[in-house]
């Protein structure tokens, strides 16, 4: 795989730093340099939320009922997944979504170059639902309902801190295993907001929620109504539902007999690992790259030459890391199948109202439209 340059720091390294697990002399001194840095920025925060509120500048309506997804970390909460299972059930209430997701595409739709989470929800969501990243979330609304003018309502992929787009929903996502980034703001730990921000939110979806015990769930529940003024009105977990080799699905059951290597760029690798763990076989071990890393094809060969070393006979990566891998592989046949799981949430009952609290909180704000149970 390529080598790190003495000046880059892995993720993984950087998670230790904040946390405090790393206590050596240079992870002192990176933590005392991220402190002052907490300051500047949380008045930078402060001074744009502040500009909100007293509407010194106003959020612009996109033209259509707005749903936003977001988090309050750095790092990945499972904003994707959410999307996916928000425009399916708004699909089957009758509407017709589109997707607006920061990100950039100078080629076109095919471009090397583009937004990664919007290839995957491409491919989840298939050719009706428009996905189109742009840091301009209210260019993109405009130039989409242009294009389809019979869409019925937005969905804002990381909208929460994007505070130029309104929106009739907002929805904070809080991954259960790492729930406060630390408890400390960036570039000290992983919050992009004060944990007050919650406020701001309409609902909380607690994530991950099957990876810590009932008690943990409880105690975080209690405190995100503290936070927020209501108690979550969901709890989910990540499944995966089938596997994706080339554009077919295979059963989970695939895996069962393989020695597998797991491959991973993600904002938080544990809950993949553990996953494929409770999955695979036997597990050859998870090479862990960092969230959005940028793969070369050194990295790719380095994968699949440490795949056949550990006499793995499959390759298990993330959607996200396979958008970045193809557009590599340049028509190179690969030595070893790879293999991508196709990931969908799961409503748990008994923390929280779940999935019929949440469906009920869909149709009163985005009621379905008319001639599809909603009103005349």
């Amino acid at each position: 795989m390529a080598k790190k340059s003495r000046l880059q720091i892995s993720q993984s390294r950087i998670l230790r730093i904040m946390s405090g697990e790393d206590r050596d002399w240079s992870a002192r001194g990176i933590r005392a340099v991220a402190n002052a840095g907490v300051p500047p920025y949380r008045t930078a925060v402060a001074a744009r939320n502040l500009m909100y509120t007293t509407r010194l500048r106003g959020a612009k309506a996109l033209g259509l009922p707005t749903i936003s997804v977001g988090n309050l970390t750095a790092g990945g909460t499972g904003k994707t997944p959410m999307v996916i299972e928000l425009a399916d059930r708004l699909r089957a209430m009758g509407h017709r979504p589109a997707v607006l997701l920061r990100g950039y595409e100078p080629g076109g739709l095919e471009s090397k170059q583009g937004s990664d989470e919007a290839a995957v929800l491409r491919g989840a969501l298939g050719d009706d639902v428009p996905v189109r990243p742009n840091a301009n979330r209210v260019a993109a609304a405009k130039a989409v309902l242009d294009e389809r003018p019979d869409l019925t309502v937005f969905l804002l992929d990381d909208g929460f801190q994007h505070r130029r787009a309104a929106r009739d929903l907002d929805l904070v996502l809080v991954d259960a295993s790492r729930p406060f980034g630390h408890g400390r703001l960036l570039p000290r730990g992983l919050l992009r907001e004060p944990l007050r921000a919650l406020r701001r939110a309409d609902a909380v979806v607690v994530t991950r929620a099957d990876r810590v015990s009932e008690s943990q769930l409880e105690d975080l529940t209690r405190r995100l109504t503290k936070l927020q003024g209501k108690p979550p009105v969901a709890a989910c977990r990540h499944r995966w539902s089938c596997l994706r080799v080339g554009y077919k699905n295979q059963p989970l059951d695939k895996l069962a007999d393989h020695r597998v290597l797991g491959a991973s760029g993600l904002g938080n690798p544990a809950d993949f690992e553990a996953t494929l763990r409770d999955i695979a076989g036997d597990v050859a071990g998870c090479l862990v790259f960092d969230d959005h890393h940028p793969y070369t094809r050194s990295d790719v060969r380095g994968v699949m030459n440490t795949a056949l070393e550990r006499g793995a006979q499959v390759v298990v990566t993330t959607e996200k890391d396979w958008v970045k891998w193809r557009r590599l592989a340049g028509g190179v046949k690969l030595p070893l199948p790879v293999y991508r799981p196709r990931v969908q949430l799961a409503f748990l009952d008994g923390a929280s109202d779940g999935e019929d609290a949440f469906d009920a909180l869909l149709r009163k704000t985005i009621p379905p439209p008319v001639g599809q149970g909603g009103a005349a």
